[in-house]
């Protein structure tokens, strides 16, 4: 059985009826007083407690020298005090029974104290307290109206939960969504991650009524093994920062070479169904239009009172691969009455520039009521002789009034009077963009959520490998091995259920020329140790057509490598029969955070090319590896490529079988495997221990 991880208790961080700030000030300048300020400010309706054995009141309540000086319970400690201080205060609060705490002192992990961290840590898990922290900037819940941050004092409220690694990014991100009049739940810096994680945040909010979408902002994650155990019930938006691969080992194997820790990070966002942003716009775009209903089919509306934008957004709908509805009669019949004879009821609906509140609100009304349309875009080019505030209420209103049942997304372009009446729109929950390509992808977004939720991802167990493998290579690794040779490789593939072309391996000429008794036409390949590259040597030839040319092959295979590697161990030679198809590459290697990870893309020139691959962190299920296939942008190749198609089936049961050697081997390259309609078949294999 998976191990099932428990999930973290939060309310008391969340929702504390008591809360005590240690290390509170009456000193404007300090981080204490800006908590404690905020937290008055911001309406906090629990029971306060400034904890500082310096002072006996700070703004307006009683102070207390300790957490054990605090009459009854305790739910949540923020700690902002000096750094040799911190660890006999949460001493402190195990005593108190405080069982959230907070921690904002900085100076640990980040500047290499990692003991001085691990300390808190164990403290925590003894004592079953949930730690955030520590150097973070602390934790913002607005249905509690808690505050407890050192950020800006207002926050408005909404139904985002914003998640942050870094204290200093979310604090300049809470006075943008103040700007952009965006809402948010909560915001929680993570800090240092000692003990609380987004896995604990993520499920958390999963159950939290007032949270309808989670923004993460992430530079890494700690453990990989543990985030792999996330379930994901509502959409997850992340924005990792960090595209380009970090300094890695050079690596002997296409696999190695071509992860990276970001292509990972990909393949785990999509394995756990969550959403990738690559900016901050684009995260908070997706996260507004993520709470909105999901839609119930793909034929989308867009209503535009200018030809231009309305173009815009049809080449938008189609980049995003997203289906506008094409019915030109039953359109003219719905949207005629709703424009002046020279609009155009085409998909763009085009109700001219001269339309007021009154003619977007009709346009509306019909886009809105009509079961055929799904999902509805409006956009608005800001003209003289209309009021875009005018137009937003319009909008809003006969949303609200529709019983706000499918997906809305509004794009207005002008100047300061479009841009006030997009924040009015944002303020009563209407998706709203100055551009037309954000409020496209914010609905794009919408339709991908809806794909996720559809793909079922259930624990899978680590497929085994047979026993037998698994003890021919326990037996290299005693004897000191570190790679399988391709006659070896080759037969611990067969095992696992990996498809290979028919083959032999030859010791001498006389044995070669019996295996090659319907294998031809053949290559075939030196068998060496020491040998590393085959062609280099002369030790590959192809098209062996009949037993007389192998023979005289063989030959002259022998001398050339003789010449060239006179100390080569040769044990042999490989007979691999010929076939032909598409090539493909697929690999195994190990990532540092998320263990083994399987690749998938073209193979030969492709690979080196343009590094067309797609990955998955072991285990996986066949419907994951289904999925690879259709995540390489040359998929079409595999569809139909030189009258070859390839064999879907037959990749996806390597892509399964490469798995069962996940927990015994470093890397495997299967470089090529070629696919047709026949099959598809590994044609060489290597394997490091």
């Amino acid at each position: 059985m998976s191990e099932v991880l428990p999930i973290k208790n939060l309310e008391g961080l969340f929702c504390p009826r008591t809360l005590a700030v240690i290390g509170a000030s009456s000193n404007p300048d300090k981080i204490g007083y800006q908590i404690f300020y905020n937290l008055i400010e911001g309406g906090f309706e629990g029971k306060l407690f400034p904890i500082n054995p310096k002072a006996d009141e700070i703004l307006g309540k009683k102070a207390y020298p300790s957490v054990l000086d605090v009459p009854g319970d305790i739910d949540l400690a923020v700690v902002a005090i000096p750094f040799g201080m911190v660890k006999p205060t949460l001493e402190e609060c195990v005593k108190k029974g405080i069982k959230n705490v907070a921690i904002i002192t900085s100076g640990f992990a980040e500047v290499g104290k990692k003991k001085e961290e691990q300390e808190l840590k164990d403290l925590a898990d003894a004592n079953g307290i949930s730690l955030v922290g520590p150097n973070t900037l602390g934790v913002v819940y607005t249905p509690a109206k808690m505050n407890a941050s050192f950020g800006p004092k207002d926050v408005l409220k909404g139904n985002i939960a914003f998640i942050s690694q870094s204290g200093a990014l979310a604090i300049s991100l809470m006075g943008w969504t103040m700007m952009e009049r965006i809402g948010l739940a909560s915001l929680v810096s993570l800090g240092n991650k000692c003990d609380v994680d987004e896995k604990d945040l993520i499920e958390y909010f999963n159950e939290d009524k007032n949270v309808q979408v989670i923004v993460i902002y992430m530079e890494g994650i700690k453990d990989g093994l543990r985030f792999m155990k996330t379930k994901i019930k509502k959409p997850v938006v992340v924005l990792k920062v960090g595209r380009s691969a970090r300094g890695a080992k050079a690596a002997a194997s296409h696999t190695g070479s071509l992860s990276g820790s970001d292509k990972i990070y990909d393949a785990v966002f999509k394995q756990l169904g969550i959403m990738r942003a690559d900016s901050f716009s684009e995260a908070f775009a997706w996260s507004r239009a993520l709470s909105l209903p999901e839609p119930k089919g793909d034929d989308v509306l867009i209503i535009t009172n200018g030809g231009g934008i309305g173009v815009a957004a049809t080449d938008e709908c189609e980049r995003f691969g997203i289906p506008l509805l094409d019915d030109p009669q039953w359109l003219e019949e719905r949207f005629r009455k709703t424009m002046p004879d020279f609009g155009s009821t085409k998909n763009p609906v085009d109700i001219t520039g001269q339309a007021h509140g009154n003619k977007y609100r009709e346009a509306a009304a019909v886009a809105l009521n009509e079961d055929r349309i799904k999902s509805v875009v409006i956009l608005y080019c800001e003209t003289a002789v209309t009021d875009p505030m005018e137009i937003a209420q319009a909008i809003e209103a006969e949303y609200s009034q529709s019983g706000r049942k499918k997906p809305l997304v509004v794009s207005m372009v002008g100047g300061e009077r479009s841009r006030s009446a997009l924040h009015f729109l944002d303020e009563k929950g209407v998706p709203s963009f100055s551009s037309v390509n954000e409020a496209i992808s914010a609905l794009h977004s919408v339709y991908a959520w809806r794909s996720i939720r559809q793909v079922p991802r259930n624990q899978v167990e680590q497929p085994q490998a047979p026993d037998d493998v698994v003890q021919f290579i326990q037996k290299l690794k005693a004897e000191g091995r570190d790679a399988l040779l391709e006659h070896e490789a080759r037969q611990v593939m067969e095992r696992c259920g990996v498809p290979t072309p028919k083959w032999g391996f030859a010791q001498n000429l006389e044995e070669a020329l019996k295996k090659a008794e319907g294998l031809y036409p053949l290559a075939m390949k030196i068998t060496s140790p020491d040998i590393l590259h085959k062609t280099d040597v002369g030790g590959v030839v192809v098209n062996i057509r009949d037993a007389q040319e192998l023979k005289m092959k063989y030959e002259a295979m022998m001398r050339t490598v003789a010449e060239k590697k006179p100390n080569a161990k040769v044990l042999g030679v490989n007979l691999i029969q010929m076939v032909k198809g598409i090539e493909c590459i697929i690999g195994m290697s190990r990532d540092p955070q998320f263990g083994p990870v399987v690749m998938f893309g073209l193979g030969g020139v492709f690979v080196e090319a343009l590094k067309d691959v797609t990955f998955r962190v072991v285990p996986f299920s066949k419907g994951e590896a289904e999925r690879m296939l259709g995540e390489i942008r040359a998929k079409k190749i595999l569809q139909g490529f030189r009258g070859m198609q390839a064999h879907k089936e037959s990749i996806i049961q390597t892509l399964m079988a490469i798995q069962k050697l996940a927990p015994y081997v470093k890397e495997i390259d299967v470089n090529p495997l070629l696919t047709c309609d026949e099959g598809s078949f590994a044609v060489d294999a290597r394997i490091l221990i």
